[in-house]
């Protein structure tokens, strides 16, 4: 697997384990620091994903 597709693949992971969290299908809610500190991280795999798309 390509260095890109390899990235890409494991930031859309997180990219879904991450909505799960915040989705209807959570064991709990997320606290608002919960919350803030998640968004972030998915800001950034976001960016990580563009930068990868970029390279293409």
């Amino acid at each position: 697997m390509s260095d890109a597709k390899k990235i890409l693949t494991e930031k859309l992971a997180e990219m879904d384990k991450g909505l799960f969290f915040m989705g209807r299908d959570r064991a709990r809610a997320l606290s608002y620091h919960e919350t803030e500190d998640l968004i972030d991280e998915l800001r950034e795999s976001v960016a990580t994903m563009q930068a990868q798309v970029n390279t293409l």
